[in-house]
């Protein structure tokens, strides 16, 4: 069995040590052979399509470099569970399933393919759960007169991130680099809830 492993840490004052051994332990166990490895240093609010060495990973998946992706727990993969899905589904699509550690996961076998589907399922939900609060902020918004304009076209879930981040003491600048959405938005969705503008 070729596997490949796959680590993130949000910060580079963060360590992969805990989930190198606990991931080389299962490899160990298992029998597998590590033919690679991939290593990333960003924040788990990043999707997928800024996560190079996910990219790669997938690529390397689609020229079947490997058979197994194993990860220390679901949370690596992505910043929510339509990413983390999206990415189970891609991988399987090119016969490579994955293994999660923390969990004891494994997508190959009938208990995992069973946990495969009620994860979509979950999906299906956030993606509908996200746009209904999209749209009752948008109706919010309206009916105190406000305008819902560029700077609302963002998530009710990166608002929510905005508005925790801000109370913890970021600046807005840091703000934006963390959730990943331009300056207007941040200072907008501020602005609606009369929070200090200082930047």
């Amino acid at each position: 069995m070729r596997v490949v492993k796959y680590q993130r840490v949000s910060t580079s004052t963060q360590e992969v040590e805990n989930q190198t051994q606990s991931i080389d332990n299962q490899i160990d166990r298992l029998g597998w052979t590590l033919v690679g490895e991939y290593k990333e240093t960003i924040s788990g609010t990043k999707s997928r399509d800024t996560r190079p060495q996910l990219r790669q990973l997938l690529h390397d998946s689609r020229k079947r470099k490997f058979d197994r992706v194993i990860v220390y727990s679901l949370d690596r993969l992505g910043r929510s569970t339509v990413d983390v899905i999206n990415t189970i589904h891609e991988l399987e699509e090119v016969g490579v399933n994955i293994f999660v550690v923390k969990d004891s996961i494994d997508t190959s076998t009938t208990q995992g393919k069973i946990f495969s589907h009620f994860i979509s399922i979950f999906s299906s939900m956030e993606k509908s759960m996200i746009v209904s609060r999209q749209k009752e902020s948008i109706k919010r918004i309206r009916e105190k007169g406000g305008k819902w304009g560029r700077g609302n076209l963002i998530s009710q879930d990166k608002r929510d991130q905005i508005v925790s981040l801000r109370t913890q003491g970021l600046s807005y600048r840091n703000i934006c680099k963390e959730v990943d959405v331009s300056l207007g938005s941040v200072q907008h969705t501020l602005k609606t809830l009369t929070m200090s503008p200082t930047i």
